[in-house]
C-alpha cells in the first residue's frame, strides 16, 4: 500500500518478470529497470546492457522494429562499484531530449540493474478489446495485457487453454493480429510484421554478428491510442562466426525461439514475407542464402517428423 505521494515516486512497480530478471517503473515513468534475479549473473546483465545499445545503434535507426534505449547499468555488490551510463543528456533547445540516469537515481534497486525505455503499454480500449475476446471467464482482471507477443510461427485456433495465462504479456498469433486489425484497421499487416521479423534478425547476424537468441518482437503502445513494434531481451545473444558452415548456429537459435518467426515453410505468405526481406538485407551474400536453405530443411523434417508421429 502507498502511504504518501513521496512513497507512489519512489516504490518500484513491477512490470513483468522472467527467470533471469524482473522488470520495474518507478512512479509511472518512462524509464523500465531490469534487475537481475541472481547476482551471480550481473556480468550476464552488463553485456546485455552493452547489446541492447549496440544493437539499437547499428541497426535499428530505421528499421520496423524498434529497440529501447539503455540509459545505465549498476552493480551495487562489486567491491570497487560499477555503474556505466550511456552519456550525458541533450537539449533541443531548452528541452531536455534524452533521459539521463545518474548512480543515485538507479541506486534504489539492490542488486545488478540497468535502465532504458520503457515500451509503453497498449493502449486501454485495446486491453479491454483483448480481454473481452480471448481471456477465460475465470480470470477477472480488469487491466492488461499491457504488451502483446507476435507468435507469427504459432496457430491458437483450436489448441486447448494453456494453464500458465500472462495477464500482461499476450500472445498474438496471424489470427488474433488479425482480428485486431478488425478493431485498428491502420495497424501494419501480418506481411508487414513478418517482413519487420526477417529485417531485423538478418541484420543483428550481419551487423553485429549475434544469432539473436531468445530475442522478443511484441506489440505495445505510444503513450496515447497508437500502437509501437518493439525487439526486447538480449541476455542470451551469442557470437557466431559469420561463415557458410557457421549458420547451423543461427538455426539453433531460430527454433530455440518462442514462435516468434513464421514458420519456414516456402509460398506460405508470412514466411515470403520475412525471407523476402532477411534476403533484402543479406542481398547475394551467399550466409543468407545458406541460412534460408537451413531452416526451410529443418522446418520440412520436423513437420515430416510430426506426420509420422500422427500415423
Amino acid at each position: 500500500m502507498v502511504e504518501n505521494d513521496k512513497d507512489e515516486l519512489t516504490i518500484p512497480l513491477r512490470i513483468g518478470a522472467g527467470s533471469f530478471a524482473t522488470v520495474y517503473v518507478v512512479g509511472g515513468g518512462s524509464v523500465a529497470f531490469k534487475q537481475v534475479s541472481q547476482p551471480t549473473n550481473a556480468n550476464v546483465l552488463r553485456a546485455e546492457y552493452h547489446t541492447l545499445n549496440d544493437i539499437r545503434s547499428r541497426c535499428a535507426t530505421d528499421s520496423f522494429f524498434a529497440v529501447p534505449r539503455g540509459f545505465a547499468f549498476n552493480n551495487p555488490l562489486a567491491p570497487n562499484g560499477d555503474f556505466v551510463t550511456s552519456g550525458n543528456p541533450s537539449f533541443s533547445r531548452h528541452r531536455q531530449t534524452t533521459p539521463f540516469i545518474t548512480q543515485e537515481d538507479i541506486s534504489i534497486f539492490n542488486a545488478p540493474t540497468y535502465a532504458m525505455d520503457r515500451v509503453p503499454a497498449l493502449p486501454y480500449a485495446t486491453q479491454m478489446f483483448l480481454r473481452k475476446l480471448h481471456f477465460p471467464p475465470s480470470i477477472s482482471t480488469k487491466t492488461g495485457p499491457a504488451l502483446c507477443r507476435l507468435y507469427f510461427g504459432k496457430n491458437f485456433t483450436g489448441a486447448p487453454p494453456s494453464r500458465f495465462f500472462n495477464t500482461q504479456n499476450f500472445p498474438l498469433d496471424e489470427f488474433r493480429y488479425r482480428q485486431l486489425i478488425s478493431k485498428y484497421p491502420y495497424l501494419p499487416s501480418p506481411e508487414k510484421v513478418a517482413a519487420g521479423m526477417g529485417e531485423m534478425l538478418s541484420r543483428v547476424h550481419i551487423i553485429t554478428g549475434l544469432d539473436a537468441r531468445d530475442v522478443e518482437f511484441v506489440l505495445g503502445g505510444d503513450g496515447f491510442s497508437g500502437f509501437s513494434f518493439y525487439m526486447i531481451d538480449f541476455n542470451q545473444v551469442r557470437k557466431w562466426s559469420k561463415t557458410v558452415e557457421g549458420v547451423d548456429e543461427l538455426v539453433s537459435a531460430f527454433f530455440t525461439n518462442d514462435p516468434y518467426y513464421p514458420r519456414p515453410r516456402p509460398n506460405e505468405p508470412l514466411y515470403e514475407a520475412f525471407k523476402s526481406a532477411y534476403m533484402g538485407e543479406y542481398r547475394s551474400d551467399m550466409r543468407g542464402e545458406a541460412f534460408i536453405t537451413a531452416i526451410e530443411a529443418e522446418q520440412a523434417n520436423r513437420d515430416d517428423a510430426t506426420r509420422t508421429t500422427m500415423r
